[in-house]
C-alpha cells in the first residue's frame, strides 16, 4: 500500500493555458512598484511587500519562500577598489522545492527595505519569513500549512489588484512570470533567464516563453 504524499504530482503541470496571461506589463510592474504604501490598508501592504519581493528576487515561487530559513540567508562583505569601506551584501541560498536545484540569490538595493519589511522578527522561529507555523509537526501537515498560506495570498492578491491593477488577475505565479517575460523582452539571453529561474535545462525556458516568441518577432518586423 502506497503512503499518502501530498506533493506527489507537484511536478506535472496539466493545465492547457496561455503563459502571456499570467505575466504583468512593465507600465503595471512599475505601478506596483512606486505604490505609496502608506495609504494601503495593513493586509494589502503586506501581500504587495512579499509580490514585489518574489519578483526582486528573480521571480522566487511562493513555496520557496515560504521555506526559507534564517540559515539560508548569508552576509558578504566586498571590498571595491572606488570605495574605502567595503559594502555589505546579502544574499539567499536554498534549494528549489520543484527540481532540488541549488539557488544562490544576491539580494539587491531596491529590495532591502522591503525584506527588512518582511522578515521574520521572531526569535524563536527559524522560518526567514512568517509564513508557515513553525510549531508544525511533520511534513504532511506542513504542507497542508503551506497550502493554507498560498490560498491566503492568492485571496489577498486579488484585493491588492482590485486596489491598484483594476481589471488584472495576479496570482502567486505572477511575479515568476512578469521577471522572466521583462527580462525575455530586455534581450536577457534565455541561458541566463534559465539559471536565474532555476530550471532543471534551457529548454524548459524556451518553452515557458514559448507564447511571447511571436510577439517579439511581430515587434522587430514592426520596428523595421
Amino acid at each position: 500500500r502506497l503512503t499518502y504524499d501530498a506533493r506527489l504530482f507537484d511536478s506535472v503541470y496539466t493545465k492547457v493555458e496561455a503563459q502571456s496571461k499570467r505575466s504583468l506589463t512593465e507600465e503595471q510592474m512599475n505601478t506596483l512598484l512606486h505604490t505609496d504604501f502608506e495609504k494601503l490598508p495593513e493586509d494589502v501592504q503586506n501581500v504587495l511587500a512579499y509580490f514585489l519581493l518574489m519578483f526582486l528576487f528573480r521571480g522566487m515561487p511562493f513555496i520557496d519562500m515560504a521555506y526559507l530559513r534564517k540559515q539560508d540567508l548569508k552576509e558578504h562583505c566586498l571590498s571595491l577598489i572606488h570605495i574605502s569601506e567595503p559594502t555589505r551584501l546579502l544574499s539567499i541560498t536554498y534549494c528549489r522545492h520543484k527540481t532540488g536545484k541549488k539557488m544562490v540569490v544576491r539580494i539587491p538595493h531596491e529590495a532591502t527595505a522591503l525584506f527588512e519589511k518582511c522578515r521574520n522578527k521572531k526569535t524563536d522561529s527559524g522560518y526567514l519569513f512568517p509564513i508557515l507555523d513553525e510549531t508544525t509537526e511533520n511534513d504532511k501537515k506542513l504542507y497542508e500549512n503551506y497550502r493554507q498560506a498560498l490560498r491566503t495570498f492568492n485571496r489577498k492578491l486579488a484585493k491588492m489588484a482590485a486596489l491598484l491593477l483594476p481589471g488584472t488577475n495576479i496570482s502567486s505565479y505572477t511575479a515568476r512570470h512578469t521577471w522572466a517575460t521583462l527580462a525575455f523582452y530586455s534581450g536577457i539571453p534565455i541561458g541566463i533567464i534559465s539559471k536565474a529561474l532555476g530550471h532543471s535545462s534551457i529548454k524548459v525556458t524556451e518553452t515557458y516563453l514559448k507564447p511571447f516568441e511571436n510577439e517579439k518577432v511581430d515587434a522587430a518586423n514592426d520596428e523595421l
